[in-house]
């Protein structure tokens, strides 16, 4: 693959470093670079990505965020095996660096694997536990929500049914490391919402259920995701706000009813863990009495759709409780 057979869609979304001056340099340099500037800030990942897709005419569509970076053969890997594996779409693994804490992490996997060793899974984040907490959550909680790894004999896990075989969503949403066919997102009209957080989730929950065959390299690094602390570098889904609290939920809500639109009754293999995920974000977030109540309606309506198991039911109930709880400590402090 030569570099004039990609085509190279860069949306600066008004940022105010340099961005703009390299983007034009390379789409004058070259021919199948284009430069799109947006006279406005969108706000989210999900415009930027909505605006390139209108703009692709390639048969194939990757995805790439700002700070991060593919492997030198990621372009050529997943190219490769989509054409010959005959499949809708083919994904790896990525490595969570985190520069500030020199941490550097390989992404999780339902499956046994041979790869890095040394390197942690990043469903555990060590920067931000107590050693209490890293040790029950690595020993107890990560088994209950995640279950124990599947041995394979292969390294490449090919899925034909997802109703049938759903252990791979619990891989998380790394949209960076996937290559999609163009006709299947245009012919069912997938698209990014409009939610700051979650928006990679549920496309990539539409795209599989209209998808005939899903191909996992789960001994092959796609990218390095970069994670920033520093205050001045986070990205709009590290910054704490309403939205960001708000629409995460709303963003798994949404997939429920994606979910439950193709009768997919194992939600829960994937969204316990959000919900985990998301119980970390509003204990950061110090918000009012008449936003937790927001709160507190959004996910109700969620638990009236979903399906989940026990220990689904357990966490969507607690979270509830704990939002309640919240808002009358904040009641009390207020008297």
């Amino acid at each position: 693959m030569n570099l004039g057979d990609i085509q190279v869609i860069m949306v600066n979304d008004t940022s105010n470093d340099k961005s703009k001056d390299i983007i034009n340099e390379y789409s004058a340099t070259y021919q199948n670079f284009i430069a799109i500037h947006l006279d406005e800030n969108i706000g989210g990942a999900y415009g930027p990505r909505n605006i390139g897709l209108k703009k692709a005419t390639g048969e194939y569509i990757m995805f790439l965020d700002s700070d991060d970076t593919y492997v030198d053969d990621a372009c050529q890997l997943l190219y490769d095996e989509i054409k010959s594996s005959n499949v809708d779409i083919v994904f790896g693994r990525y490595l969570r660096i985190n520069p500030e804490h020199d941490l550097i992490q390989k992404s999780y996997t339902p499956y046994k694997d041979n790869i890095f060793s040394e390197y942690s899974n990043d469903i555990l984040n060590p920067e931000q536990m107590s050693s209490i907490v890293r040790f029950f959550w690595k020993n107890m909680i990560v088994k209950l929500i995640y279950g124990k790894e599947k041995n394979t004999a292969n390294q490449s896990i090919q899925v034909n049914c997802l109703l049938n075989d759903y252990t791979i969503l619990k891989i998380l949403p790394s949209i960076w490391t996937r290559i999609f066919r163009r006709d299947i997102i245009e012919k069912n009209n997938i698209e990014f919402p409009s939610f700051i957080s979650g928006e990679d989730l549920n496309f990539i929950i539409e795209y599989y259920f209209n998808s005939n065959k899903i191909l996992f390299l789960n001994d092959k690094v796609i990218c390095n995701h970069i994670v920033r602390d520093l205050i001045k570098d986070k990205s709009i889904t590290k910054k704490m706000s309403f939205k960001l609290v708000h629409d995460s939920i709303k963003s798994y809500s949404a997939c429920l009813d994606i979910c439950n639109k193709y009768n997919f009754k194992h939600s829960y293999t994937f969204l316990n863990a959000f919900l985990l995920n998301w119980i970390s974000i509003f204990l950061k977030y110090d918000g009012n009495i008449n936003e937790n109540k927001i709160l507190i309606d959004e996910i109700k309506n969620m638990k009236k759709a979903y399906h989940p198991n026990l220990i689904g039911t357990l966490i969507i109930n607690f979270t509830i409780i704990l939002i309640k709880i919240s808002k009358i400590l904040k009641r009390v402090k207020k008297y």
